[in-house]
């Protein structure tokens, strides 16, 4: 079992998530907008869109950091074995608010 499984479940629980394969991610969107990615490829690796002013919060985890390829866009990408489950929501949630409010 991967260390995000089950970050990865609660994400599929989750009201009008729908998903897809982007990037080499599995990517989960909310009306048509991508909000969190688990790599394929490396297995500690989770993305998740937040606004900007909240990326500054984030990183200041040491499980977080911005995403080399959409930090400008507040992309951040957490390491899941050294945060709770928890503490990963915390900002999946966000994301998913995010990304409803975008699709407005």
């Amino acid at each position: 079992m991967n260390s995000y499984d089950p970050i990865k479940r609660k994400v599929e629980s989750m009201d009008m998530v729908t998903t897809r394969p982007m990037f080499g991610y599995q990517c989960f969107l909310i009306k048509r907008k991508f909000f969190v990615g688990f790599s394929n490829k490396n297995n500690r690796q989770i993305i998740v869109r937040i606004p900007k002013d909240q990326q500054e919060i984030a990183i200041k985890s040491k499980a977080i950091k911005p995403f080399s390829h959409g930090s400008k866009m507040g992309w951040i990408e957490i390491d899941p074995k050294l945060t709770t489950t928890a503490g990963a929501m915390k900002w999946i949630l966000i994301g998913y608010d995010t990304a409803e409010r975008l699709a407005k």
